[in-house]
């Protein structure tokens, strides 16, 4: 039996070679959860980084071991056979790739899981462009489906692919400890900071889906759905995403018999556009009638969903964010004091959190134990979560982000819908399709007899469970550690499992808000932007479920631990803001984008050309350097006051780029070595036709029984020598309901006494 206290990855080893956020930001999450990690430092990363890798290299060991140094390889096989993971992010085409030949590392532990970081995958025309979050989520189509107070492309603050690339590793790394446990043997993984971007912007184009515009206003997506100025200066969101919390809060503001007219469609919007901000300006001139504080204590008395629209610091005070173990303090060696971020993972019986402070010194590569003997079997190998079941009973995003994640690494996710179908279901919009492929549905109505009888069979048959209702919901349907002694349970919630905002309705929005992403994301200049089109914190919580749930699943098959993981959408929006949401001395000032959201500064910004938009992301002397000459300008053009992207340097460039085209631009930039992407128009879509997507298998096309032909992102988490899962596309309500039943144990008698009592359902096309 493992000791708890050393976390769900006590006793593994890895080795972290990365110099970049997103390897510094996974191996935080593997120390955490108690991995030992030996993080490499040499002169390409310096012991004691600056920015987010205050946060980010806590717990590790630092160790002396230069990449590029001539004895690297002798060091870095030395530690081999005595490490479980090694996490690396060299560029494809870089020298440092012969470190980490896969012959060279197989042969000295044919037992090590080695995952690889890239900018864009180790294929396509882009595997080699720089691997910088700007620049993937220009290219990815992000920027250009981003609401703004300008038409789009508009710069995005959050440092979506780096997390997103982050959790995918942890996710790849985790699933392959699982797999270890069965086959004796490591594997090979890689993921990219392009999959992590996607993660947040999840895309499907079918024959029979309409093209869906979710959000154009930046303030939200509907009047009730929204942020808000208050009397006293300050912003506060809302969350009504139902008619129940709309007519509370219309009650609330005197307006009940104006919502109630038909062209405002319940408060939902209105039937046209100009309905739509007649609403919206209502609720302007309301809100401001009161202080922020004066409309929270209204709201709350009320039930209507609400947050206060805060900067990521103000929430290290929050009483719930305290609640969650969200705010730890440590001594750094080299800034004294800092409160950061807890672990945003829980589990009951071997919790998570940080290990320790960043390490004060490097030391000499230390000696490790030899590897337990492997498995000398070669092949294809099945996916790592092959013969895993769970049963998901979730909506809407985050938990269904988590059930797709875990479906497309081999698992068999079996999503519970009630006869309406999940929320988004009836909705058709795009992410549905996304974030449910790959599944396999049931549905029953727990009111009819027999109901709930059919579910705890299948609940008995599975391995884990995923949930995102609310406390004691599972408990009332029967499933229970009774039923079912080793079923693993992963609880997403809005704000935790416990504590004072644990009965308040979780949505997006509201966490954004909470956290700081919306203060950001607007920008010192602008009100708070509320951008819906990628609900970061659902997205993100969605990962960190499939990422709890599989460790979890490792320490059963390890050591017979069952236990509960919970995760909630607060502690995504701390992930999300994790290098801001921090206090300690010497802290930098965060750079956020100008009241144009063109971007950073001026070499570090978006920039019409004459048929489209180029993002430039030169942020060093040499690409800076090389920027002013490329553009014909002189060192003597000043930042000048103000916004450094509205500076005298950023208009002169704004005039040399207008008079280029999209591909004139990046030839003459990328000859020049100034890092720089076309901002695609549209939205993450267009990714789906890219030529390096296909290069890089990360598009499914499959054939939907209701819209035809659909195509999705997928298979963001690569496995060399490992069969792809099916790619079952989307299912229909119920499609599998009768065959999963079978599969639980009934008889073909039971089955049909169940649909003709209308207990069990499937839907029927016609």
């Amino acid at each position: 039996m493992t000791n708890p206290a050393q976390g769900a990855l006590g006793g593994v080893t890895v080795l972290d070679l990365s110099t970049g956020e997103a390897g510094a930001f996974a191996t935080m999450f593997l120390s955490d959860c108690g991995a030992r990690v030996l993080r490499a430092t040499g002169p390409a990363a310096p012991l004691h980084r600056d920015g987010g890798f205050v946060i980010w290299d806590r717990g590790k060991e630092a160790i002396t071991l230069d990449v590029d140094a001539s004895d690297a390889a002798a060091a870095i096989a030395k530690l081999a056979p005595g490490i479980d993971i090694l996490i690396e992010d060299f560029a494809p085409s870089s020298p440092r790739q012969g470190l980490v030949e896969r012959a060279k590392l197989e042969a000295l532990n044919p037992r090590l899981i080695a995952c690889s970081i890239t900018g864009y995958g180790k294929q396509g025309p882009l595997k080699d462009e720089p691997a910088l979050d700007d620049l993937v989520l220009a290219r990815s189509g992000v920027m250009g489906g981003m609401p703004g107070f300008r038409k789009a492309p508009v710069h995005v603050i959050h440092p979506l692919p780096r997390v997103g690339a982050a959790l995918f590793a942890a996710i790849g790394v985790a699933s392959s400890l699982l797999a270890r446990e069965e086959t004796g043997r490591g594997r090979f993984v890689e993921t990219s900071m392009l999959a992590g971007a996607l993660l947040y912007h999840p895309k499907v184009v079918g024959e029979g889906i309409a093209p869906h515009e979710f959000q154009t206003h930046p303030s939200g997506s509907a009047p009730f759905y929204s942020v808000y100025e208050c009397g006293d200066g300050n912003y506060v969101q809302l969350g009504c995403v139902h008619e129940g919390f709309i007519g509370s809060c219309a009650s609330l503001m005197g307006i009940s018999d104006l919502v109630a007219e038909p062209r405002f469609d319940k408060g939902r919007g209105g039937h046209t556009p100009k309905d739509v901000q007649e609403m919206r300006d209502k609720l302007t001139v309301i809100m401001k009638t009161r202080s922020a504080a004066e409309w929270a204590a209204a709201f709350e008395d009320a039930d209507v969903p609400f947050a206060p629209a805060r900067w990521a610091e103000e929430s290290l005070e929050d009483e719930q964010v305290l609640h969650n173990g969200m705010v730890h303090k440590s001594q750094d060696p080299k800034v004294g004091e800092v409160l950061q971020m807890g672990a945003p993972i829980h589990f009951t019986q071997t919790p998570a959190g940080p290990r320790g402070p960043r390490a004060g010194h490097a030391t000499p590569p230390p000696a490790l134990p030899a590897a337990a003997e492997a498995s000398q079997s070669t092949g294809e190998q099945l996916p790592p979560l092959a013969g895993i079941r769970v049963l998901e009973i979730t909506n809407l995003i985050a938990g269904p982000t988590s059930g797709r994640l875990l479906a497309d690494l081999g698992a068999e996710v079996i999503k519970l819908e009630p006869p309406a179908g999940d929320i988004s279901r009836p909705i058709g919009r795009t992410y549905f399709y996304n974030v449910n492929f790959n599944k396999r549905s049931v549905c029953f109505d727990a009111k009819k007899p027999g109901a709930k009888e059919a579910i705890q069979a299948i609940a008995k048959t599975c391995d884990a469970l995923l949930a995102n209702m609310r406390p004691g919901a599972s408990e009332r349907m029967g499933i229970t550690p009774e039923l079912n002694p080793s079923l693993i349970e992963t609880h997403l919630t809005g704000y935790g499992w416990t504590g004072p905002y644990s009965k308040r309705p979780g949505i997006d929005p509201l966490a954004q808000a909470l956290m700081g992403l919306q203060r950001a994301q607007g920008g010192p200049d602008n009100p708070p932007s509320f951008p819906a089109q990628l609900a970061p914190t659902d997205y993100t919580t969605g990962a960190m479920g499939a990422l709890g749930l599989i460790l979890a699943l490792y320490q059963r098959k390890k050591h017979g631990v069952v236990q509960r993981v919970e995760s909630n959408l607060l502690n995504g929006g701390v992930v999300l803001s994790s290098a801001w949401f921090s206090r300690y001395a010497g802290k930098p000032e965060r750079p956020l984008a100008d009241q144009q959201q063109y971007g950073l500064h001026a070499c570090h910004r978006l920039y019409p050309v004459s048929d489209g938009w180029v993002y430039v992301a030169a942020d060093d002397d040499a690409s800076q350097s090389a920027l002013r000459d490329w553009a014909g300008i002189g060192n003597a053009t000043a930042e000048g006051e103000g916004h450094p992207a509205q500076s005298p340097l950023a208009a002169e460039l704004a005039t040399v780029f207008a008079s280029k085209t999209v591909k004139g631009a990046l030839i003459g930039l990328k000859a020049a070595g100034v890092p720089a992407a076309e901002a695609q128009a549209g939205d993450s879509a267009l990714f789906l036709d890219d030529p390096h997507s296909h290069a890089n298998n990360m598009v499914a096309l499959r054939q939907h029984p209701k819209v035809g032909a659909m195509q999705t992102a997928w298979n963001y988490i690569q496995f060399a020598d490992t069969a792809l899962t099916q790619g079952r596309p989307t299912p229909l309500l119920g499609q599998q309901t009768a065959e999963v039943l079978g599969e639980a144990g009934l008889t073909e008698a039971q089955i049909d006494q169940l649909f003709a009592d209308g207990a069990a359902l499937t839907e029927t096309l016609t």
